[in-house]
Order: structure tokens, then sequence, then C-alpha cells
């Protein structure tokens, strides 16, 4: 069953429809997707993601990022089993990878059991590289879409997992009210970020629309919402690990 939803007015889509039929808006196609992602421009940051030399080489960059992060040999394979972990059950789940890129934490939840997962990204050239590194995984399902409007149901979701692409979110608290929107009592989140360092190269960054938090600040916008939340850093990597409780709104 789908849980697919009209990113203005959250209504239900039908299945193989781009129209909504509660608030009448008529999303349209680009390429293989439909475009959820609105007319809003993107920051210079974020539009880098749509060159398809970046999704070639992204996951060339993602294998080696949390050691240069963290200080200290952190393969992706740890990384990728910590994510796991955190959302478990995973088998027969349902998942958001928010932020998806080329689909690398979509595929360990597929690989991992889960019945569906959806590969949201804004980039076409990155989705189109995530459904490649899919292929013959079945249960991913590619959405061109922004992280502050998530075109899913309320409460649609046993897990959401962000790999790194908190630091591009331009409103980080929009996002945090979308995720607590979809996710069920009780379902999991597991955020990988790069932590404030002050750093002249995250000055640089930040010009260009990055974002760099503390994991005290980020553990403070998500406690209001009902988490039981863990948080934890490595030199220049923070994670957060959390469950929605049944009293989360």
């Amino acid at each position: 069953m789908s849980s697919l939803a009209c990113p203005r007015c959250k209504s239900a889509f039908l299945d193989g429809t781009a129209t909504c039929t509660s608030c009448g808006w008529v999303w349209p196609r680009v390429g293989e997707w439909t475009d959820f992602r609105g007319g809003r421009p993107l920051s210079p940051a974020a539009a880098v993601n749509l060159w398809s030399l970046t999704a070639w080489g992204y996951e060339a960059w993602r294998v080696r990022a949390l050691s240069l992060l963290s200080g200290r040999p952190f393969p992706l394979g740890e990384e990728l089993d910590r994510m796991r972990a955190s959302l478990e059950p995973v088998r027969g789940g349902v998942f958001l990878d928010l932020g998806t890129a080329t689909g690398l934490y979509a595929r360990a939840l597929l690989q991992a059991g889960a019945a569906r997962v959806y590969a949201l990204d804004l980039s076409p050239a990155m989705l189109r590289v995530a459904r490649r590194r899919a292929r013959g995984l079945g249960g991913l399902v590619p959405l061109l879409a922004r992280a502050e409007a998530l075109p899913l149901c309320p409460a649609s979701l046993d897990g959401v997992a962000v790999g790194g692409s908190y630091n591009e979110f331009t409103d980080p608290e929009a996002v945090v009210l979308e995720v607590v929107r979809v996710l069920r009592p009780g379902g999991r989140l597991w955020l990988m970020f790069t932590h404030r360092s002050g750093s002249p190269l995250q000055r640089a960054f930040e010009r260009a629309g990055l974002r760099f938090p503390r994991l005290e600040d980020l553990l403070a916008l998500l406690a209001p919402f009902g988490f039981a939340l863990e948080g934890w850093r490595e030199g220049s990597v923070g994670f957060v690990a959390g469950t929605k409780l049944s009293g989360g709104e």
C-alpha cells in the first residue's frame, strides 16, 4: 500500500496519480519521477548535487567521509551497522532515507529486510544513480522532493534515516516537524551530521548554504516532540538515535 501524500495539503494520493484530489494541485513530471520539490530556489551547496558528476563521484567520497571527520578509521560498514541497529526492527518495515543521495542507507535497509524504503532527494541525478545501484533489491521508491515538505502520509513510517544531508537542510525546524509527522508512535530516527567546529572551512561552506549544528542544539530541537534520544559525537561527526514515544505530536 502506498504512503504517498500531497506535500501541500498532506492528503493521501491515489496510486499512480500526480494530481491532488483534495487541493487540486498538479505535480509535474521530471524525467522518470513526479517532481514534488516546488519552485523554491536551491542554495549553491544543494545545487551542486544536481550535477551528474557529483552523483557519479559521491560514494567515492562517502566511504572516506567519517574517517576524515572522526579522526579515526571509521569504515562505511561500521556506520551502516550502527544505522541499522538504531532502526531495528528493520525486517518488514517501511522507512525513509531522507536526503538519500545515491541510496547508501536505502540499500542497507533493503538488504536487512525492509519491505519498502522511500529514497528522497532533491537531485534527479542522485536518484538515477540510487536506482541503478539498488537494481535487484525490491522495495526502493525514489522520491524527488524536499525534506521540508515530505510527500508522505502522517504516521506512515517505521523509521527515518538521515545520512549527512541534515547539514544541507535550509529549514531544519521544518524538517523536524515533517519527520515527527510521518513517524508512527514507536518509530525510530537515525541522524548523522557534521558537527560545528567553527573552522574557516566550515564558515566558507556556510556562505554556500550549509549549516553546522551542535549536538546539544539538535537534541534540544528534537526533545519537545516526544522522542527518547541518544546523542554522541566523534571528532567533527555527530550522531542522534531516537524513538518517537506514543505521546509525541
